[in-house]
């Protein structure tokens, strides 16, 4: 495993010889949409509990531990707190809780806030899961395999695949390279923790203007490597690992199809 800034596992494969792992990629990102379906399908507290019930169930069938999961899912966490603040300060239904000037806290905004904010978490959950049960090489012949008949339409389906392939393989790396240059601006006596907030990204400066130069080298680096391997694309490309759907597949596909069917009748 890849060691990461901070400790952050986003974009991170974990390595396991588990059922997860073991089933066709295309399967299992046709799963991740089904699973965000029915996340927008439940309309209620229950039936997102049973959707997460679910999401629990794979992950200890995938032999993860779930403080990994929480590490991989913590950094988007803060974007839970935007639909929970929305619903709790604009929804005026319901009985009042409070009441600051043009402030109004209602126990429908409350409660609406908080079911959209785990709404969100169980999508976010869903994406979670599937980087990591699933590798980089996996994702990019999955997505490049579903979009593979659009090439009639002049979509170029394997190079789109495998940017976001190199983009979540990069994503430790960047996370790592800003961990290193932070520590080598403190050294040099930098501050980003005082002032107000203008000083704060006034601070942000000397980490980003690096951290861009960084990832501009990466990606000289990377089209250097490929071209002295004389990489043409994906045009007449053939695969090591055939991907082909089992009988396993089938059986996650029905799973989650009768978990919809579940949402639609909550």
């Amino acid at each position: 495993m890849i060691a990461v800034a901070y400790d952050i596992a986003i974009g991170q494969y974990y390595h396991s010889n588990s059922l997860i792992h073991r089933l066709d990629p295309r399967i299992k990102v046709t799963l991740l949409f089904a699973s965000m379906v029915a996340a927008f399908l439940a309309n209620t507290f229950i039936g997102l509990g049973i959707l997460m019930a679910f999401l629990l169930l794979v992950v200890a069938l995938s032999n993860i531990p779930l403080r990994t999961v929480g590490k991989a899912a913590a950094p988007l966490s803060i974007l839970l707190v935007f639909p929970l603040l929305f619903n709790v300060f604009f929804v005026t239904e319901g009985t009042q809780l409070a009441h600051w000037g043009l402030i109004l806290i209602t126990d429908e905004g409350l409660w609406r806030g908080l079911f959209m904010m785990l709404r969100l978490f169980v999508l976010f959950f869903c994406a979670t899961l599937l980087t990591l049960t699933t590798s980089p090489i996996a994702l990019c012949d999955a997505m490049g395999s579903m979009l593979r008949p659009f090439d009639r339409f002049g979509l170029p389906s394997f190079e789109l695949s495998m940017m976001m392939s190199i983009a979540l393989r990069f994503i430790p790396t960047l996370l790592d390279d800003f961990d290193k240059i932070k520590k080598a601006q403190l050294a040099r006596g930098a501050v980003f923790d005082g002032g107000g907030p203008i000083a704060r990204l006034k601070a942000l400066v000397p980490l980003l203007v690096p951290l861009f130069a960084q990832s501009f080298r990466h990606a000289e680096d990377l089209a250097y490597a490929m071209e002295s391997r004389c990489y043409h694309g994906g045009a007449n490309r053939t695969h090591y690992h055939a991907l082909k759907i089992e009988s396993r597949d089938y059986i996650a596909c029905a799973v989650v199809l009768i978990l919809i069917v579940v949402m639609v009748f909550l």
